[in-house]
């Protein structure tokens, strides 16, 4: 049976990376309003540089307006702040005193199209590092009301209604009532288009066969924009190589069904109004050569090459190896719907011990079946799709994590 290598930068990234026992003071002040934060809990999170969680966290309270607490020695932090049912966040670089001003209030009402209002919709607030603050359902007349919040800070509503999305950006501090129109979903595909992300918003990951065979097995995402003011409700095709064979698919940060047709992989897709979702497919090549037509228009793409020397990989004339300190290939410049990209990896095969993600060894890796065990649930393949767009950034050297 063949076996797929699970993406160890990944596992790496989401781990927890030891750190000295020194601590450092983190503090700050809480005020609200009309009221007081007297009380309210403060987690305290040690962070590296890129942001990513490298140890324990650390709470205490606001005594009055102030708190201060001792934290393992960090590059940066993340401070929450939890009052009123709200949570409220900073990330901290090059500093260890934060100020919270807790003195906006936001208030709205979901209506549809003909101004009917919507109740026991899900109204999500998320601030600008993307950190849901919080959460509220409109009651009988569509309305909903948030606060306070930080005198400084821009946020997104994402609200549902049914199975749609809506997002909108809002700032309290100059518009403190918002009407969010739920207009209905649409299916046309049109509307959507790659990502303009960087590094990228489509990724594909060439990975080494766990046996004697020659043939790697490939993981591509794409993140899907929707510009318009409507939510897209239907079907993507993620377009597949001759002759490769699907074995397991993702949407948004879960296992999904799909279908393979004459076209590809078929997933039914749900990507809110002014937003995106991120969809992927792992499948089996039958050769060395990955060669595939890009079916839509886009800015950027990213072959990441687990396992490959990118200087012995033969590749078409639009992919170049890419500047960062994972191996890959990537577009020299916008790419049109009808193109075609490729890469051979054909010798080029590196030692079978070294990997991405710095281990010493490879059996550390999480082996994964391939579509030729039959079986999609062993496939833990929907922690690497999700990663995928974080390996690049982490080679790249600008991956955020979250709690």
């Amino acid at each position: 049976m063949k076996r797929l290598l699970a993406l160890l930068v990944v596992l790496s990234a989401l781990g927890v990376v030891p750190v000295a026992s020194a601590t450092t003071t983190v503090g700050g002040t809480v005020t609200v309003d009309n009221g007081s934060a007297d009380g309210a809990r403060v987690e305290v999170v040690p962070l590296t540089e890129q942001q990513q969680r490298v140890d324990d966290a650390v709470t205490t309270t606001v005594e009055g307006s102030s708190f201060s607490v001792d934290a393992p020695d960090a590059p940066a932090y993340a401070v929450r702040v939890e009052h009123g049912g709200a949570t409220h966040y900073e990330v901290l670089q090059n500093r260890t005193q934060v100020e919270f001003e807790l003195s906006q209030r936001l208030s709205g009402q979901v209506v549809d199209a003909n101004g009917t209002a919507q109740s026991s919709a899900v109204v999500e607030l998320v601030d600008e590092n993307r950190f849901v603050v919080d959460t509220r359902r409109t009651n009988e007349t569509g309305a909903f009301a948030f606060g306070p919040l930080e005198s400084d800070e821009t946020y997104e509503l994402r609200t549902t209604v049914g199975d749609a999305e809506y997002r909108q950006t809002v700032d309290p501090s100059t518009n403190q009532s918002v009407t969010v129109t739920a207009l209905p979903p649409t299916n046309d595909t049109s509307v959507l288009r790659v990502a303009n992300r960087t590094p990228t918003g489509h990724v594909v990951q060439i990975v080494p066969p766990g046996n004697d065979s020659d043939a790697p097995s490939a993981i591509e995402t794409i993140a899907f924009e929707n510009p318009s003011d409507r939510p897209f409700l239907g079907t993507v095709t993620i377009g597949l190589p001759a002759d490769a064979s699907p074995y397991a698919a993702m949407v948004d940060g879960s296992q999904a069904e799909y279908r393979q047709t004459d076209a590809g992989v078929e997933l039914n897709v749900s990507v809110p109004a002014n937003g995106s979702a991120q969809v992927g497919v792992a499948y089996d090549l039958t050769g060395t050569q990955f060669e595939k037509e890009i079916r839509r228009n886009t800015t950027s793409i990213a072959v990441v090459l687990q396992g490959y020397d990118p200087s012995r990989v033969r590749h078409s004339e639009n992919l170049q190896t890419g500047s960062a300190p994972i191996p890959m290939l990537t577009t020299n410049g916008s790419l049109e719907a009808g193109e075609t990209i490729s890469a051979d990896v054909a010798g080029a095969r590196t030692n079978a011990t070294e990997s991405t993600a710095g281990s010493d060894s490879a059996s550390n890796a999480v082996e994964t079946s391939s579509s030729e065990s039959g079986s999609i649930s062993a496939f833990p393949g929907v922690p690497i799709l999700v990663g995928i767009f974080g390996t690049v950034v982490v080679g790249i050297g600008a991956y955020r994590v979250t709690r």
